[in-house]
């Protein structure tokens, strides 16, 4: 009887306890039909939400707002709804509620215990309905103390205190509880005790939500590698693959050898995946499985396309994967002004070569090409060693300017001394001609007698040997927020590396990043500083006049490849490509004689180019023998996968050893763009602001005499500048502004 009686009370107290929530959920969530009836979100908002970023929010949620499905169309989304510019999303009343209970999970995670969402859906609209989560986070349950206890003393205090990212007087934030265990865990593991062991314990909440919490870490017994073995090899035996790994037996094992045995065998191509299997916890002596999966031992691209510039164009890539020891061989050809000749100036292509009287411009139109095959040895000796070596051929012409041949060999030495930390010794030997008018020689060598032209016309050896360290401790290869990069280059050539060009060079690269401020809560990243500098010098030595057949005393002669340049999308930006630096301005015979000069004046270089017109005369980058650089940049983002940048670039280019024909050069120049973090990578759009004030440049112009073409540099020397004469105002506007579209951040 006193069963029956109390029935009907259980049923009632079921009852109260269900009806809330659903009652919650039908005000909160009122839907204009049923539970899975569709409803458009135009836009997703968190009204309320202050101690937890809307990012954290938004991620893990079924229901999204509709979005722009590129940025750079913002605009167009605007103005129409079609889906082929807007991404509509939709949701229903029942996942509405489905993301209630992940809000409150998640601040229930976060630390506040008593945080209440509740949902507002707004009145329809020609897109949709907005929506909104509206949040009541409440007072947060905080941490009263946080005490790390060892039971052996692996870790030092400092050490501690930067893994730990709990605090006393902040919320008990459960995610940051999981991160601190899993770096203590990590970094634990790495002093050799794989085993470890990490507890934690809390006080009970008191009535003003005060906790204490305990975090005891008990790295138990000392962890050492003993057998290691391999499965899904098949032509890459278990003895190279050894090679490829940091784990060796009897050595400590850790996580950071675990993950670097793993990095290091995705270095080959042989290999598409490599998952080193954690051993059972239990036993001091880890056997070590590890399962690859290898690519297909022959591997064929082929690439074709054309372009209105270059005509037509192939690449040819073949590459062998199993030569045994982990080795492999590569083939790549690159082809390009393929009909050239056919095509030269012929319906949608360009004329690329000028149609002056008297220029041959048949070798500019003749197929040029960029050949190299390629032996890698990786494991050298060691996981942390590889060698390459490399022989080459290419054609590569510069239109109406020059052609340049080369064929070699080079052979190269990489080791790495720790994570992110390679040191590279590498040696270069090719054969080299550059086939050009005098003008070329006088502005691209600084040097203008026939005699020295003659000498740099014919084939010369250039054989550098080169050391390179790089060294990278920013916390994102793509997007770095925070760290810095460092590359040092040291380069030195002559007769003893059997070279006929003569140079010690040197030069250093760094950048450096940090973090300004936090995140917004409507950007994945926070604003970023970001500083970049680079220096370098380069001395020729005398002894290469005697070994390339120029005569007469006086300073070595630089390879065009040896010396410095500024200016472009990854250096100055106020410039194009190498234009920053010592240059010397080419004239034309016409255009000089055109203003009052005459033959002979021109021939003894007493003509005065000052009436020439800056548009009919072409400035050319020389190159220079020191350069130092310097940008910053302010990144800053803007929504969603879409930031802005303002940034300063300056620069100067020494022109030591070339002080007979052209200048030194600096400039700064100031401007903003764009980035965009596509699937393939952060996509870049700069525009950099140009000084356009005037230069005083030395003038070279080309004769033709009995001996043959001859350049002669001009004893006066002309005032240049890009707008004079006056170009009109949008053009003016146009030649200051420099614009770059490029892929990946400038440094």
């Amino acid at each position: 009887m006193p069963f029956k009686a109390s029935l009907p009370r259980l049923l009632l107290a079921a009852a109260l306890l269900v009806l809330p929530p659903v009652r919650l959920r039908a005000q909160a969530a009122p839907a204009p039909g049923g539970l899975h009836d569709s409803i458009t979100v135009t836009t997703l908002t968190f009204p309320g939400a202050k101690r937890v970023a809307v990012d954290d929010l938004r991620r893990g949620l079924y229901t999204r707002g509709s979005t722009c499905r590129i940025v750079l169309i913002l605009p167009l989304c605007k103005l129409t709804a079609t889906q082929l510019f807007t991404d509509r999303r939709r949701t229903t009343p029942a996942a509405l509620g489905e993301d209630m209970d992940k809000l409150r999970v998640l601040y229930w995670r976060r630390g506040f215990r008593e945080a209440q969402v509740d949902t507002v859906i707004g009145p329809p609209g020609k897109r949709g309905r907005p929506v909104a989560f509206r949040i009541v986070e409440g007072e947060p349950t905080v941490l009263s103390s946080v005490r790390v206890t060892q039971r052996a003393p692996v870790l030092d205090s400092a050490k501690l205190e930067s893994l730990v990212q709990l605090h006393e007087g902040e919320p008990f934030d459960l995610i940051a509880l999981d991160s601190t265990l899993a770096h203590l865990r990590t970094a634990v593991w790495n002093t050799g005790h794989g085993d470890v062991r990490i507890d934690t314990s809390s006080t009970r909440s008191d009535g003003q939500r005060r906790v204490g919490l305990i975090i005891d870490v008990d790295p138990r017994w000392i962890t050492r590698v003993g057998s290691i073995g391999f499965e899904g090899n098949h032509y890459l035996s278990d003895a190279t693959l050894r090679r490829g790994v940091l784990l060796t037996p009897g050595a400590l094992y850790t996580r950071d050898a675990l993950l670097e045995s793993q990095r290091r065998l995705f270095q080959s191509p042989a290999i598409a995946r490599a998952v080193v299997i954690t051993p059972p916890a239990g036993d001091s002596v880890k056997s070590v499985t590890v399962e690859v999966t290898e690519t297909p031992a022959h591997h064929a691209e082929v690439t074709l396309g054309f372009n209105t510039i270059e005509f037509g164009q192939a690449a040819v890539e073949l590459r062998h994967n199993a030569l045994g020891a982990g080795r492999w061989l590569r083939l790549r050809a690159v082809a390009g002004n393929l009909l050239g000749e056919q095509l030269n100036g012929r319906a949608i292509f360009q004329r690329a070569v000028p149609t002056d009287a008297g220029f041959d411009g048949a070798p500019f139109l003749r197929p040029t090409y960029q050949t190299s095959l390629t032996l890698t040895q990786p494991w050298l000796a060691g996981a942390r060693t590889s060698a390459a070596l490399t022989a080459f051929a290419g054609r590569r012409s510069l239109v109406g300017v020059a052609v340049d041949e080369d064929a070699g060999a080079s052979l190269g030495i990489v080791r790495e001394l720790g994570t992110k930390f390679p040191v590279g010794l590498n040696y270069r030997f090719e054969s080299t001609r550059v086939q050009a008018g005098a003008v070329y020689f006088c502005a691209g060598y600084g040097v203008c007698d026939a005699a020295t032209i003659s000498a740099l016309s014919r084939m010369q050896r250039l054989a550098p040997i080169a050391a390179s360290a790089w060294f990278d401790n920013s916390d994102d290869l793509e997007v770095p927020t925070r760290g810095y990069t460092a590359v040092l280059d040291a380069e030195h050539a002559s007769s003893l590396t059997g070279s006929s060009f003569a140079h010690d060079r040197i030069a250093a690269d760094g950048s450096y990043y940090r973090a300004i401020g936090v995140p917004r809560d409507d950007a994945s990243l926070p604003k970023v500083l970001a500083l970049h500098g680079r220096a370098g010098f380069v001395r020729a030595l005398a002894s290469d006049r005697a070994t390339l057949g120029v005569g007469g005393e006086g300073e070595g002669i630089l390879h065009p490849r040896a010396r410095f340049y500024a200016g472009g999308m990854q250096s100055v930006r106020g410039f194009a490509e190498n234009e920053l630096g010592p240059r010397v301005l080419q004239a034309r015979r016409s255009s000089l004689l055109a203003a009052g000069c005459t033959d002979a004046t021109i021939a003894n270089g007493q003509c005065d180019p000052s009436p020439v017109p800056g548009n009919e005369l072409y400035a050319r980058p020389t190159g220079g023998s020191s350069v130092i650089e310097g940008s910053a940049e302010l990144r800053v983002p803007i929504v969603k996968q879409l930031g802005g940048v303002l940034f300063v670039d300056g620069a100067y280019v020494g022109a030591s050893g070339l002080t007979a024909a052209t200048h030194g050069k600096g400039a700064i120049t100031p401007g903003a763009g764009f980035r965009y973090r596509s699937p393939l990578g952060v996509l870049r759009l700069d525009f950099g602001i140009r000084p356009t004030g005037a230069e005083t440049l030395p003038v070279v112009v080309a004769v033709q005499d009995a001996a043959g073409e001859r350049v002669v540099r001009l004893d006066r020397e002309k005032s240049y500048s890009l707008l004079d004469p006056s170009p009109g105002f949008l053009r003016s506007v146009g030649r200051r502004l420099v614009v770059h579209f490029a892929m990946g951040q400038a440094f």
